[in-house]
């Protein structure tokens, strides 16, 4: 065979370098567009504000446009139907509902008399569907990153349930939202034990804890993603204040807030509020919390302080009892100090319950909503107020952002 000349040979290896430089600009190209739709879709989606509302067809999803300081800027238009009947009893409730950090999904979790099941809406699509599927349980915390959430395994549903090899014996799950597929964590006991989880801000550990039951206090534990380096932090007794939860990491990393909730039957005595560092080491107690709501201490921007909810009718014995009776003002506490103040009063907004604190981006206020209890047959009327926060403990003034809204069930 006769052989290429030299100046054939370097005009076609020229070819192939240009080729090759041709699609790799191409490639490099498509996916800074890739970044670029993802990046416009995660900045519209956050734009929103997502609500469950109620109306005499059951819990409707719907949204209004955020304005400057996380407040909606009309009332919230309805986007979607759960199906399913769900929001027709009176029983029906929504427990939480978080966009993800990529913005693309909003998880929902939902809790029926039937027991609870997680609502993922699609943001872009528009769409809205039970995830995973063919399993009863609970969401719990989306990971740093993307759209994977943390989530607690409880029932099969039929013969179509996810199983790990052939048996149902789940511990925490990873779970994709986009596909429902999920990676099975060993926690090394049942899922029915697991009480909270979280990843760290770089997505690499979990902090999670478990209780065997009433009466039998809790214990925090350390884990990998992948399931690797189990490590057991601490042990809480039994009594007051000891079950261990609403993890939440500050925005560098170095220390985590969670709450200690009483071991108790009697559903909503007060909490503690909790400070260690990312080693689970420097134990130490910052306050009280109210332990009714369900609304997890929030980190300011700059990790400073931390804003919860504080019960104040802690002597009514019947708001122990009683989610209607409850009472709550917001809180901050100092980290460097460890001194709390109350910065928002039932007294500054007339209404009896103030929470889910929200930071602004420069950690000098957060807006809040403050309502009276939700009535179960036509939902809640929540307005969303602002209030400057100072390191004093002088109260500050609190300023009115929205008229009250009406038939509200939930918030993200």
């Amino acid at each position: 065979m006769r052989r290429a000349s030299p100046i054939v040979c370097l005009a076609l290896l020229l070819i192939g370098v240009v080729a090759f430089l041709y699609l790799q600009s191409g490639s490099r190209l498509d996916n800074a567009h890739s970044q670029v739709r993802t990046a416009t879709h995660a900045l519209a989606a956050n734009a929103y504000l997502y609500y469950t509302l109620k109306n005499q067809n059951g819990f409707v999803l719907a949204r209004a446009q955020k304005g400057s300081s996380g407040q909606p800027l009309s009332n919230p238009q309805p986007i979607a139907s759960f199906g399913n009947s769900f929001g027709l009893s009176e029983a029906d409730s929504v427990a939480s509902m978080q966009l993800s950090p990529d913005a693309a999904y909003l998880a929902i979790d939902g809790i029926s008399d039937h027991g609870e099941l997680v609502w993922l809406y699609d943001t872009q699509r528009m769409t809205m569907t039970l995830q995973p599927p063919h399993v009863m349980g609970n969401f719990l915390h989306w990971l740093p990153q993307g759209h994977t959430f943390l989530y607690r395994p409880m029932f099969p549903l039929g013969p179509g349930a996810p199983m790990d090899g052939n048996q149902w014996n789940p511990g925490l799950w990873l779970v994709d939202a986009a596909t429902g597929n999920h990676q099975n964590i060993d926690i090394h006991m049942s899922s029915a034990n697991l009480i909270d989880a979280t990843a760290s801000p770089d997505g690499s550990r979990i902090i999670y804890s478990t209780s065997l039951g009433l009466g039998q206090g809790g214990d925090v534990w350390f884990i990998n993603k992948d399931g690797s380096n189990l490590v057991h932090l601490l042990s809480t007794a039994a009594g007051a204040q000891s079950i261990p939860g609403f993890f939440t990491w500050s925005p560098d990393g170095t220390h985590i807030a969670y709450e200690r909730l009483s071991d108790s039957s009697t559903p909503f005595l007060t909490a503690g509020l909790w400070l260690m560092d990312s080693n689970g080491g420097h134990q130490s107690r910052l306050a009280d919390t109210d332990g009714g709501h369900g609304y997890a201490p929030a980190w300011s921007p700059d990790g400073s302080k931390i804003a919860f909810v504080v019960r104040t009718n802690t002597a009514d014995r019947h708001a122990d009892q009683l989610a209607q009776s409850l009472q709550s003002a917001i809180s901050v506490a100092s980290i460097s100090t460890h001194r709390s103040w109350v910065v928002v009063s039932a007294q500054q907004t007339n209404m009896q319950l103030n929470t889910n604190p929200v930071w602004s981006d420069d950690s000098n206020s957060i807006t809040f909503t403050a309502l009276n209890p939700t009535n179960r047959v036509l939902g809640g009327t929540p307005r969303y107020w602002s209030a400057r926060v100072s390191n004093t403990q002088a109260q500050p003034a609190v300023v009115p952002l929205t008229p009250a809204l009406s038939q509200v069930v939930a918030t993200n």
